[in-house]
C-alpha cells in the first residue's frame, strides 16, 4: 500500500489517531506513524502527534496552488533583480576592455555617439536580411515624430528580420503619436511585435550575438552606446529581455488601453493602485475597466480577468 492509498483508506475511515490508523490499514504502528508524517508534511492531514485533523482536499489544493504561485513569483523576481545586476555591470565593464582592446580580441568592441547612436551602431552593425532583433526602449519621444527617409530606412531593415520585439513604457498605450508609431511598425510588412512595460530599467538591444548597452545602465535614451559581440554575453541579455518580455503586457490599440491595467490586477494589485502607477486618474481607469468588460461581455471583475487572461499571448 502505497502513502497515496493509505491517504484513500484514511478519508474514507476518519481514524482519530494514528494507532486508528494502524489498526484501519493493518500496518504496523511504527509505519503508520511514518507515514502519516509525510501525510502530514504534504499538508493533507493535519493534528499533532497521534492525534489527527482532517483538510478538505479543495482547501488543500486552492492553499498549495497558491504557496506554487508564490514560490513561482519570488523566483522569478529573483531572477530578474541577479540577471540584472549581471548586465547592469557590463558597460562600465566593456569600457574599460576597450580601452585595452587589441586586434584579434575575441570581444571586440563597437562605440557610437550622438544623438542618433542608438540607432545608427544597430544599423551599422547588425544583419538586416535574418535573425531577431529585441530591443528595450524606456524612453520613446524623439522616435514618435521621425524624418520620414531616417524611419523608412529602418522600416525596411526591420523587415527583413525573422523576428522583432520591442518593449516600450507603459504610457506609450495611451499615446497617440506612439500608437501611430507602433501601427506603422507593427504592420504585415514590418511586423514588428510591441508590448508595454512599467518602468522599463534601461536601453539595450540583442541581436544574434551581438549586444548594445548604454555608457550608464539605466539611460533610457543615450547618446554614446556600446556594442559587443559575443555569443555568451548575448545570450544572458536575451534572457533578461525573455523574462522582462514576459512580464510586459502586448501593446493593444488604443481602444483596448485597459491591457496594462488588467496585468496588474491580475497580479493582486488594485484598480487604483494599478491606475496610479500607470500614471492615471482612478476614474479614467474604471472607465477602461467598464470598457474592457463590455468588450468582453462580463459583468464582473472575476470573469473580466478570466476573459482576458484567456485572450492575451504568451
Amino acid at each position: 500500500m502505497d502513502d497515496d492509498t493509505l491517504l484513500a483508506v484514511i478519508l474514507r475511515g476518519r481514524p482519530a489517531t494514528v494507532e486508528e490508523v494502524a489498526t484501519l490499514a493493518n500496518l504496523p504502528a511504527d509505519e503508520a506513524r511514518a507515514r502519516t508524517g509525510r501525510l502530514r508534511e504534504r499538508g493533507l492531514i493535519g493534528g499533532r502527534d497521534d492525534e489527527l485533523l482532517y483538510v478538505n482536499p479543495a482547501s488543500w489544493a486552492a492553499e498549495t496552488v497558491a504557496e506554487r504561485s508564490a514560490e513561482l513569483r519570488q523566483r522569478a523576481a529573483t531572477a530578474l533583480s541577479d540577471m540584472e545586476s549581471l548586465v547592469a555591470e557590463l558597460p562600465g565593464l566593456l569600457r574599460h576592455w576597450a580601452v585595452g582592446e587589441a586586434s584579434g580580441d575575441p570581444v571586440p568592441v563597437a562605440i557610437r555617439h550622438g544623438r542618433h547612436a542608438s540607432e545608427d551602431l544597430w544599423y551599422d552593425t547588425a544583419a538586416h536580411d535574418s535573425g531577431s532583433l529585441d530591443a528595450l526602449l524606456p524612453e520613446v519621444d524623439r522616435f514618435l515624430e521621425p524624418e520620414p527617409e531616417r524611419a523608412a530606412r529602418f522600416g525596411r531593415a526591420m523587415a527583413g528580420k525573422d523576428r522583432v520585439r520591442v518593449i516600450l513604457p507603459t504610457w506609450a498605450g495611451d499615446d497617440p503619436l506612439a500608437q501611430k508609431r507602433i501601427a506603422a511598425y507593427g504592420n504585415e510588412e514590418v511586423g514588428v511585435d510591441f508590448r508595454l512595460l512599467d518602468s522599463p530599467p534601461s536601453w539595450f538591444w540583442v541581436d544574434g550575438d551581438q549586444l548594445a548597452l548604454p555608457f550608464e545602465w539605466g539611460e533610457g535614451r543615450p547618446t554614446s552606446v556600446l556594442g559587443v559581440r559575443n555569443p555568451a554575453l548575448a545570450a544572458l541579455a536575451a534572457q533578461y529581455f525573455e523574462l522582462l518580455w514576459q512580464r510586459a503586457t502586448p501593446a493593444e490599440p488604443a481602444e483596448h488601453s485597459w491591457a496594462p491595467l488588467l496585468v496588474l490586477m491580475r497580479q493582486g494589485v488594485t484598480l487604483e493602485a494599478a491606475s496610479r502607477r500607470l500614471g492615471v486618474n482612478p476614474r479614467t481607469g474604471r472607465r477602461r475597466i467598464s470598457a474592457a468588460m463590455d468588450h468582453y461581455g462580463v459583468a464582473t471583475l472575476f470573469a473580466l480577468g478570466v476573459a482576458f487572461g484567456a485572450d492575451s499571448p504568451r
